[in-house]
Order: structure tokens, then C-alpha cells, then sequence
């Protein structure tokens, strides 16, 4: 049974019965499995041809020294626009798969601003300040560039690659394919 057909189910049955049924499709693995902290997480779908599939990580501590500095500061941005949201540190997040993702860290709100790039595209940074990370979870071989302000290489990373640390200062531009 797809997933939204074992959701419509619960939600319109109460009680022992929609524990029942939220079990058995536990026990399918077609609602989602716990993680090592107890909390529930999607089973990502695996792609058929490669057989990778989205990750998901922890974000990682505020860097240290950082403070927040509400409306005063600017938020960090990509032209062409490819923000994900926000990320707590210590919160989990999700990098699909054919995605190169990069946590940069927001003064605005004291949080990882979580940026995501999908389609190939060179993407403009701004306000990308000290230290952050990204995971390269494009297909395996796939090159990403990161530029300086003159448009020099300054690194490119190879697909796939765990969290991995960047010094996002220099940056002023990047490649995801």
C-alpha cells in the first residue's frame, strides 16, 4: 500500500487501531525506521540504478565565537536561489540524492542555513562568512567547483563525499556539476 494510502487510514481511524496500523507499516518499511536517538526518520527510496539514495546528517555545533545578531545582520544567499531552510545545530537534515549541499551559518538567526543545488548550475554566494560544511551526494565522478572572487578555482570536490569542512570566506561563487 503506498504511503499516503497507510496515512489516509490514520487518520480517520482513532485510538488501538491507528497504533495497529501504524505498526504494521513499520513493519513493512514503507512508513519510516527509527534512528540510533529513537526518533523516527523516512526510509529514503534508493535510486533503481544506482542504488544510492538521499543521506541524512547532524548538523554540527555553532562555530565558535559566533553570536547572533538579529536584524542587523544579513541572511547568507545563492543567486540563483537555492535555499533549503534552516538547520538547528544538532538537528538532523536530508541531502537528496543528484544534490550538493552546503550548511552555512545564518547571524540572523542563529542557525545553519541549509542550501541545496539541483539542477547543474553556477550559483552566486553572498554573506557565505568563515567556516561551514557541505556533502557532495551528486552521482559518483560528479566534480563541484568552488570559485574565488576573481573566478579562480579555489577547490573542487568529487561525488560523493560525507560532511566535510569548507572555509566559506573566500567563496564567491560555485559549481555543483
Amino acid at each position: 500500500m503506498p504511503i499516503w494510502g497507510v496515512v489516509s487510514i490514520m487518520v480517520q481511524l482513532r485510538g488501538y487501531a491507528a497504533v495497529a496500523v501504524a505498526c504494521a507499516a513499520l513493519a513493512l518499511g514503507t512508513v519510516g525506521i527509527a534512528n540510533a536517538a529513537g526518533t523516527a526518520t523516512s526510509a529514503p527510496a534508493a535510486n533503481a540504478s544506482t542504488g544510492r539514495h538521499a543521506v541524512t546528517r547532524t548538523a554540527p555545533s555553532a562555530p565558535a565565537g559566533v553570536r547572533s545578531f538579529g536584524p542587523t545582520a544579513t541572511s547568507p544567499y545563492t543567486s540563483p536561489a537555492s535555499t533549503a531552510g534552516h538547520v538547528a545545530p544538532g538537528q538532523t537534515y536530508t541531502c537528496e540524492y543528484l544534490s550538493l549541499c552546503e550548511l552555512v551559518w545564518d547571524p540572523t538567526t542563529g542557525n545553519w542555513e541549509l542550501f541545496k543545488q539541483d539542477p547543474c548550475n553556477r550559483y552566486s554566494v553572498s554573506y557565505w562568512n568563515d567556516g561551514g560544511y557541505f556533502v557532495n551526494n551528486q552521482s559518483s565522478g560528479t566534480v563541484s567547483r568552488f570559485y574565488g572572487s576573481s573566478g579562480n578555482t579555489l577547490w573542487t570536490d568529487t561525488s560523493p563525499t560525507e560532511q566535510t569542512y569548507a572555509d566559506w570566506t573566500p567563496v564567491h561563487s560555485l559549481r555543483n556539476c
